[in-house]
């Protein structure tokens, strides 16, 4: 139980004061004890050795040493006594108990004691073996007899003297425990009354007036509990009445309070939105004046500034400002030196009389207007170009008040438009009009047709040869023979008539105002033996021609586009037939053009979707009678028209470009087909069944026919001995150095070259020693001329001889009749194709005739 605090420090004070009482009181007993049992053991020790003197006192004055030594044997044993010692009157040692022998300090003591007078007693503390001792010295008979000295243990009397001491503080610690419990007990029975007042006290104070105490003692507690609980019920009754009022008056203040905050509220929000809008003003004004003088200043320096002339002029024609940018451009030192000078803008500025009149008028009907274009004069005279933009500036009336607007010199703009202009439409090598320029005044010349009899023509030319001119002499000789040419066909022409230059090596002339059509042929003619001449270009003559297409009858055209094509229609007939002459178009032209466009759009839709067959022709050996090869022919199965023969498109697929895929196909296919031959036939036929693939001369061009035919060879597994690769003289001849080195590259993948259709192109000898040839086709013209033609036997015949001559293999193609047939064996010819044997046959056909071991007759 825990005491209260009221007495806490009283309870603490009387701990204090007994304790030191208690510690007092033991230490005066332990000085007293010590003291008292220390005259007890001194006592003791004088006693002992008076009972050593008195009662052995014959034997002692007999000296008779061994019965003192029995004698004080006895006294050894007594506790607290560490020793005994007779000596006689002169100091000598009788006897002792000392083992083995005296110790130096007792001798000492004994030799010192000799001779004392009378009764007297000694006691003196000394250390024997380490340890404190008494030594008391008790003269006998007065010192005459000797002396008995006793040593006592002084730490034996200690240790009684500790013990005691230690009995008497314990039994004191104990007495001040009990008194300390006693006085704990009554503090706690005194404070119980005390402590539960306390609390209530506190209950109070919390407004809590219930359990009340109680306490009946009829001390002042007792008094004090009656009068808390009297005051208590009083102070419950007032604390109510007082909260009941607190309560009411509470509310009261919390409603005015918050009607008081409700208005300062809408006071605040009123003056925050005042203060705000205050101070939007503020900052809108200080916005609006500080972009005012920033706008002034700004004006003002691009006023004083701008590259743009700028000005405000009355209606009558002065100025009214000017900046110095407008001066400047019209030759004027300052704006004041223009101003003062120009009295009337029409007169003194505008180089046309009207143009005053013009810009009032515009300005009047629209309030501004834009880019207004003219020349004026500068005040040294000079005419420039300027462009004007301005608005008309009124009163609140309506009245024009000025004109306010910006000048700007456009006379570099003007010349470098009509220098684009002219670019435009001017050819830059030749400096003749172009294809847009000619486009136009044909166009003209057709409208002027429609309007009223006005007859013209048209002529497309392109020279002959120019490429070849031009790669070999290089493009600044090209460039000039063009310049050279252009000059010609100038002079050849009339002055009412347009010579442009459309590219490269083409020129359109527009003949206009002529009464006849031979008049346009007289200018034809005129033009072609104009650039028959030689040119002397870099101290060299040059010599070159053209083809002209001439379209006569111009009325049936609704666009110049039209009359141009159609030129260009008949320039290409002029060089099918030869070149260096002109053609004129007529219907017929036109159609087989439209024919050949609609042609083309088929070819390449059957490109894509794959409408193209393979056809084989055998070669068969004179020698057996048997098939030795095949010619792959392609055919062209078309959905409406049925098969088209190759002579019908492959010069416009070689045109086109389509060409590779159509030659790709056809090696993939017919290579591939061939090697199942060979393992289906091959052993029955005797020798390896050969391919002869015709390549056009455009793969000779392109860097992909020998990766082509090494990938036929790889995917179809035929040996590359079994292809032979047949090309035309001309494809030889466009360009030999190229298809030179493109025949050395198929001869060494392992395939052949076969020069088909030989005697028909160039036919020159040298070409089957420089290019690596294996056969030779000799064509069916030469076969079809041996029945009766004396000439083409001797060719048959020569060919034969310079094939055997050159071991080349020689075929002979065309062979339809027996006569043939009979020729060719009398020359000594091995191999043939044609009708008379075989005719082109699809691979399910060739599969039929080669089981069927038929070779044909």
């Amino acid at each position: 139980m825990k005491a209260p605090k009221l007495f806490l420090r009283p309870l603490l004070f009387m701990v204090v004061i007994f304790g030191l009482i208690s510690v007092v009181t033991s230490a005066t007993s332990a000085q007293r004890l010590k003291r008292e049992m220390t005259r007890e053991y001194e006592s003791k020790a004088l006693a002992l050795a008076g009972s050593v003197a008195e009662s052995d006192l014959a034997t002692i004055l007999s000296q008779d040493a061994g019965s003192v030594q029995a004698r004080i044997d006895r006294y050894r044993r007594i506790a607290g006594v560490s020793y005994v010692l007779v000596a006689d009157e002169r100091g000598e040692i009788m006897a002792h108990t000392f083992v083995p022998g005296v110790p130096r300090v007792v001798r000492e003591m004994v030799a010192g004691s000799a001779g004392l007078p009378g009764d007297e007693y000694v006691l003196r503390d000394i250390v024997h073996e380490g340890n404190r001792v008494l030594h008391v010295t008790r003269p006998i008979l007065s010192g005459l007899a000797g002396a008995v000295h006793i040593g006592m243990d002084s730490e034996t009397i200690a240790g009684h003297i500790r013990e005691a001491v230690l009995e008497q503080q314990v039994v004191t610690l104990v007495l001040f425990g009990a008194s300390l419990l006693i006085a704990f007990i009554f503090v706690l029975n005194i404070s119980k009354p005390l402590k539960l007042l306390a609390e209530y006290a506190g209950r109070v104070a919390a407004k809590d007036f219930d359990s009340v105490p109680e306490i009946d003692s009829r001390d002042e507690v007792g008094q004090l509990a009656r009068a808390m609980r009297s005051m208590a019920g009083h102070i419950a009754e007032q604390v109510n009445s007082l909260e009941e009022r607190v309560r009411g008056k509470t509310r009261e203040l919390q409603e005015a309070r918050d009607a008081l905050r409700q208005k300062v509220d809408e006071r605040t929000s009123e003056l925050l939105r005042a203060n705000t809008q205050l101070k939007i003003e503020i900052a809108e004004r200080k916005v609006i004046g500080d972009a005012l003088r920033k706008a002034e200043k700004k004006y003002r320096t691009i006023f004083e500034n701008a590259l743009e002339g700028i000005y405000q002029t009355s209606p009558s024609g002065r100025f009214l400002s000017a900046n110095p940018s407008l001066a400047r451009i019209l030759g004027f030192a300052s704006p004041e030196e223009l101003m003062g000078s120009v009295y009337d803008i029409g007169t003194q500025m505008y180089m046309e009389p009207g143009r005053r009149k013009e810009f009032l008028r515009l300005i009047e009907e629209t309030g501004e207007v834009k880019n207004f274009v003219s020349k004026v004069r500068r005040r040294d005279g000079r005419i420039i170009w300027i462009s004007e933009n301005a608005r008309r500036i009124t009163d609140s009336d309506g009245v024009v008040i000025c004109y306010e607007g910006s000048v700007e010199d456009i006379t570099l703009r003007k010349k470098a438009e009509d220098q684009l202009k002219r670019q435009a439409f001017h050819d830059p090598l030749t400096g003749l009009p172009n294809r847009a320029l000619f486009l136009d005044h044909l166009r003209m010349a057709m409208e002027r047709g429609r309007r009223r009899k006005h007859l013209f023509a048209v002529i497309y030319m392109d020279l002959d040869r120019f490429k070849v001119i031009n790669d070999s002499l290089g493009h600044e000789t090209g460039d000039e023979l063009l310049r050279s040419v252009a000059r010609v066909v100038e002079k050849c022409a009339r002055s009412v008539d347009t010579v442009a230059r459309f590219g490269g090596d083409e020129f359109a002339i527009l003949i206009e105002e002529i009464s006849a059509p031979r008049d346009a042929i007289a200018i034809a003619r005129r033009i072609l033996d104009g650039v028959r001449q030689p040119f002397t270009i870099g101290g060299n003559e040059v010599f070159t021609s053209a083809s002209l297409g001439v379209v006569l009858k111009t009325d049936g055209y609704d666009r110049p586009e039209a009359l141009l094509r159609d030129a260009d229609t008949a320039m290409y007939r002029a060089k099918e037939r030869g070149k260096s002459s002109f053609k004129v178009f007529n219907q017929k032209m036109h159609d087989q053009a439209l024919r050949l466009m609609a042609l083309e759009t088929d070819l390449r839709r059957a490109v894509d979707l794959g409408e193209f067959e393979v056809a084989y022709q055998p070669i068969v050996c004179l020698d057996t009678r048997q098939i030795c090869g095949f010619e792959a022919l392609v055919r062209w199965r078309h959905a409406e028209h049925g098969i088209i023969m190759p002579g019908d498109f492959i010069a416009l697929a070689e045109d086109t470009g389509l060409i590779y895929a159509i030659d790709n196909f056809v090696l993939a296919e017919a290579c591939g087909q061939v090697k199942q031959w060979q393992i289906s036939f091959g052993p029955q036929m005797g020798e390896l069944l050969t391919l002869n693939i015709n390549i056009s001369g455009k793969h000779f061009g392109q860097p992909m026919l020998l990766s082509q035919v090494t990938r036929a060879l790889d995917d179809s597994g035929l040996h590359p001995s079994a292809l032979n690769i047949e090309i035309t003289e001309s494809a030889l001849m466009d360009d030999p150095s190229m298809a030179e080195e493109v025949l050395r590259q198929l001869k060494a993948l392992g395939a052949r070259v076969c020069i088909d259709d030989f005697g028909t192109g160039y036919s020159s000898l040298s070409y089957l020693q420089r290019f690596p040839i294996d056969v030779v086709k000799v064509d069916r013209s030469f076969i079809d001329g041996v029945e009766g033609k004396q000439d083409s036997q001797a060719i048959v015949r020569t060919v034969f001889s310079l094939g055997k001559s050159l071991g080349l293999k020689v075929v002979a193609e065309g062979v339809e009749t027996p006569a043939q047939l009979a020729f060719l064996e009398n020359e000594g010819c091995r191999y043939v194709q044609g009708f008379l044997f075989y005719r082109p046959m699809s691979a399910a056909q060739v599969d039929e005739l080669l089981a069927g071991g038929s070779i044909g007759s």
